[in-house]
């Protein structure tokens, strides 16, 4: 990490030990965590850089990080906007450029376009990609190719695309100016990006509204980990995506100022059981960032939706189910899943319902984490008037609604549990906080929304036999430091 920052015009440079810290085991985060920065013999490093792509700087820069890479992995790969855009006009002559200020509404009076194999539309300049006479198909020319899709570098205008259906192909944008995505369809995307619709660069901003995204081998909306892009995603259509089964959700977004997803649909393909619902994350630790994901129904992924960071998080109104496809229930299975190692994340969450899950809501770290507050006014700052209803959460007999995993009070009052007879020792059974262990913080939960509740009927999951840490590490029995535990799928507190 040290030479990566010593090259000129590296900024800073975030790794898994840098994230970690020095002494922290590493099962102290979960697996799908963990597998964000390592997985199959590789461990991801993040750059930011001061100079723009497709400069002599630029080149100059790639070269010193290649020629350090090189020397602890020669078989490492060199990513990101840079690297791609040198990409892009060191193969020039695989690629077509269409070049100043270019309008392409005259193609779409052909019904059909098909690309040749491993080729890239780069278009520079103004763009529009309307269809608006009559829906256009853009796909592969033949079963057996592996096409790109469009990229757009647009510096003058926002791009605005719509009435196209993506088939085997993507959409990739390279500018500051943004996109507008309307009526447009993608489907069978084929992994050559990690997104169908890749946001980029950093600061542009999106507009996504009434898409739908189905079949896609990674995910349906996503950008690179250091590309800030404001997005509204609104009233879109998740299905099945995540096809290679590797640990994507289908929305796999970047924090920024303000990250909205709003009246979605996202259904998960049961049989793929490492990909999840909707994924925001911060890992520079930078504030002033927002998250917003209101009136949306995930179901059957394996979990409902996470966010990872410093930001201000809003969820509100949402239909969370079925989010039990983690074979270990150690490494997720969360219909919510907070995380923030800088204690820095601010959490608001009312009126969803939470059913069918591994686990309710899970808290790892973070700030303020608001589930309802109701013994205050209601024009006071913090209230919320709670409204999350929890139905039949957990694994093997045992309910999880709320497990508080962080040393900070958690309020939780006016929602309804698990539990027949909404009263504070009920309740209790189905949260897992400071009276369970006294090095973790206390959830306030009383009073609960009604006196009457639910019957509570847990569902079983695959049995996992054996011991665990929380983070999902295996140990072997004997002498165990203190801490808790999973042992056969119930609770183990060592004191």
């Amino acid at each position: 990490e040290d030479r990566l920052k010593a090259v000129p015009g590296i900024g800073q440079v975030l790794s898994w030990h840098s994230i970690l810290g020095p002494g922290v085991p590493e099962f102290f985060l979960p697996q799908h965590l963990r597998d964000v920065f390592k997985k199959d013999g590789l461990q991801l490093v993040m750059m930011t850089t001061d100079f723009g792509p497709a400069t002599n700087e630029m080149k100059e820069q790639l070269d010193a990080v290649s020629e350090i890479l090189v020397s602890y992995d020669p078989e490492m790969y060199l990513t990101g906007e840079g690297a791609m855009t040198e990409d892009l006009r060191t193969v020039f002559d695989k690629d077509y450029i269409v070049t100043s200020r270019l309008s392409i509404i005259a193609i779409f009076l052909i019904s059909r376009i098909k690309e040749p194999e491993r080729v890239k539309k780069l278009l520079q300049g103004t763009a529009n990609l309307q269809s608006t006479a009559a829906r256009t198909l853009l796909t592969r020319s033949g079963e057996s190719e592996t096409c790109f899709g469009i990229t757009v570098q647009n510096e003058e205008s926002v791009t605005l695309v719509s009435g196209l259906d993506f088939q085997y192909v993507g959409l990739r944008n390279y500018s500051g100016k943004g996109m507008e995505v309307s009526d447009c369809t993608f489907q069978k995307h084929n992994g050559t990006q990690s997104a169908a619709l890749f946001l980029g660069t950093d600061g542009a901003e999106f507009m996504i509204s009434e898409c739908r995204f189905d079949s896609c081998m990674k995910a349906a909306i996503g950008g690179a980990a250091n590309f800030m892009c404001p997005v509204v995603i609104d009233h879109c259509q998740f299905y099945h995506n995540s096809q290679a089964n590797g640990n994507i959700p289908q929305l796999n977004l970047t924090a920024s100022s303000d990250v909205s997803i709003l009246d979605c649909t996202l259904e998960g393909d049961s049989t793929k059981y490492m990909s999840g619902g909707i994924a925001v994350a911060n890992w520079y630790g930078v504030d002033g960032l927002t998250t917003t994901i209101a009136n949306c129904e995930v179901r059957n992924s394996r979990y409902g939706l996470t966010t990872m960071g410093v930001m201000d998080v809003y969820i509100t109104d949402n239909q969370l189910i079925n989010s039990r496809f983690e074979q270990n229930p150690m490494n997720g299975g969360s219909a919510i899943s907070l995380y923030d190692p800088y204690y820095k994340q601010k959490v608001y969450i009312s009126g969803n319902r939470l059913e069918k899950s591994l686990w309710g809501i899970t808290v790892i770290g973070c700030g303020d984490v608001n589930i309802g507050k109701t013994e205050v006014g209601e024009d006071a700052e913090d209230y919320n008037p709670g409204g999350n209803v929890f139905v039949d959460n957990g694994f093997d007999g045992n309910l999880y609604d709320l497990y508080n995993n962080s040393v900070n009070t958690i309020w939780a009052q006016g929602n309804t549990w698990n539990v027949a007879t909404q009263d504070s020792t009920s309740i209790e059974g189905v949260i897992f906080h400071k009276n369970d262990d006294a090095s973790l913080g206390e959830v306030i939960f009383m009073p609960a929304a009604t006196e009457s509740g639910i019957q509570a009927h847990p569902l079983l999951s695959t049995p996992q036999p054996g011991l665990y840490t929380i983070g999902g590490m295996r140990m072997e029995s004997g002498h165990l430091p203190k801490g808790i535990y999973i042992e056969d799928g119930k609770k183990k507190v060592v004191r």
